[in-house]
């Protein structure tokens, strides 16, 4: 069985016997990966030691468990390096807000993982794709995912202000979600833009990346950018009926460039929901080809406000990923950016308008199977399309109207990679996402297996 589609509550040892664990894959599995940045042995064990000691509750969601954090969060004392020659190289004073409360909940902290430069991409170097290691992890969140898939962790933090969870969820055959926009904190983590940039959880199943979310999601009065919610269960629609649902497929919007694999995984997901009930009907969303450009457009400007805004940056150390950005953002002139952000408001209207008649919208999470390490275009319905085009084009819509998605395992190509599967629903209905992702879970859990073995296998909590 692949442990990325089982809970960590299949067993419950110790948290002494679980850091163990996790640090035993850090030791035979990150040489070849290299998704860890800074590896916290000492601290993780002294408080697992504790934990047992103290006997603090099994019953607790997140006692015990290992728990990896992207490189552009803050954790105390630790410098935030945001995978960058660029960065300042001061301790943070304090842990970001989501981090406090999971070590608040009982996480441990077992490592910081790498990021794309300043979350700038979808490659994450120098990380390896678990299941071929001749293959990316995705990204900017790709050292999470990575770390995750070859059994070093249970879950982690990432960040998505264009698919940058989900993506690498995907790629690596981890689960991965996005919160409604404002519902996790970001406050003490580096930021791309400030209306775009999410904060949420991946971990090797539905179920670690709601126990996640449930710890982290919720106001921070801190955060100007977080909403006011009470109140959260987040497991709440876990074996909801299928029966009854409407689910929307938009088949007019990128649809075409799907890979062979891709494609044959989505179908074959549908069908299963379908068996279990399901109504699935077409939707079409006007203007979904707008999104790529709007998210360009707004996230450039913002991001070269957050940077023209940090005073201890080593600008002449940024990466090339970095200065393309930020020279486009200073290309952007004032009125474009106003139009981007109307046609922005239009767009989530009319996406948030689909909710109207169905319950959940999906679709692949990514058009195809983690490209080749170094790649910088890839091959989609005949197109040489750039890398990040290519990767991060189902993803963007969710963040451009900032509801809820979730990529869940859907199965695997003929070259043994993972495929992702994408659900979104409307604004705050994180748990009906969630409930639907672990229904897919369950339905594909008993057909698919990898033709590769994986680094995974082996691993238990």
């Amino acid at each position: 069985m692949n442990p990325a589609t089982t809970s960590q509550h299949t067993q419950t040892p110790e948290s002494l016997e679980t850091i163990r664990t996790a640090l035993r894959a850090v030791d035979q599995q990150d040489p070849t990966i290299r998704a860890v940045v800074e590896l916290y042995a000492d601290s993780a064990l002294a408080v697992a030691h504790q934990q047992d000691l103290l006997g603090v509750p099994r019953s607790e969601p997140m006692v015990g468990t290992p728990i990896v954090v992207k490189d552009i969060y803050d954790v105390a004392g630790r410098v935030t390096g945001n995978g960058s020659a660029a960065s300042p190289t001061t301790p943070a004073r304090e842990d970001a807000e989501a981090v406090r409360r999971a070590r608040a909940a009982g996480a441990i902290i077992l490592a910081k993982v790498t990021t794309h430069e300043y979350a700038y991409g979808v490659n994450t170097p120098p990380t390896r794709n678990p299941h071929d290691v001749g293959r990316i992890p995705g990204g900017s969140s790709g050292g999470t995912a990575a770390a995750i898939a070859a059994g070093m962790a249970v879950s982690g933090f990432g960040t998505d202000t264009g698919g940058s969870i989900r993506i690498p969820a995907a790629l690596c055959g981890v689960a991965g979600h996005k919160p409604t926009y404002g519902l996790v904190s970001r406050r003490g983590i580096s930021a791309i833009s400030s209306t775009l940039d999410h904060a949420g959880p991946l971990g090797r199943s539905v179920s670690d990346v709601a126990r996640l979310l449930a710890v982290i999601a919720g106001h921070d009065p801190r955060d100007p950018y977080s909403i006011r919610v009470g109140p959260m269960d987040v497991m709440a629609e876990f074996g909801r009926p299928t029966q009854g649902l409407t689910i929307g497929v938009s088949d007019d919007y990128f649809c075409d460039r799907l890979t062979d694999d891709v494609a044959e995984a989505f179908t074959d997901t549908v069908a299963m929901l379908t068996a279990a009930g399901a109504r699935v009907v077409p939707v079409r969303i006007p203007g979904l080809s707008d999104c790529p450009e709007v998210l360009t457009t707004i996230a450039s400007v913002e991001a070269l406000a957050w940077h023209t805004g940090q005073p201890n940056i080593a600008r002449d150390r940024y990466g090339p990923d970095v200065v393309t950005a930020l020279e486009t953002g200073r290309a952007v002139a004032a009125l474009d950016y106003v139009r981007a952000m109307a046609r922005r408001a239009e767009l989530t209207r009319d996406m948030v308008g689909v909710f109207d008649d169905i319950d959940f919208l999906i679709s692949p999470t990514v058009a195809l199977t983690a490209p080749e390490y170094g790649s910088d275009h890839v091959d989609l319905g005949g197109r040489n399309t750039p890398i990040l085009d290519g990767l991060n084009a189902l993803t963007i819509p969710a963040n451009i109207t900032g509801i809820p998605a979730l990529s869940v395992p859907c199965g695997f190509g003929r070259d043994g990679l993972p495929i992702g599967f994408q659900i979104m629903g409307p604004p705050l209905a994180d748990a009906g996402v969630l409930g639907l992702g672990a229904t897919v879970e369950r339905l594909r859990a008993a057909t698919t297996s990898p033709t590769t073995t994986t680094p995974q296998e082996g691993t238990s909590w």
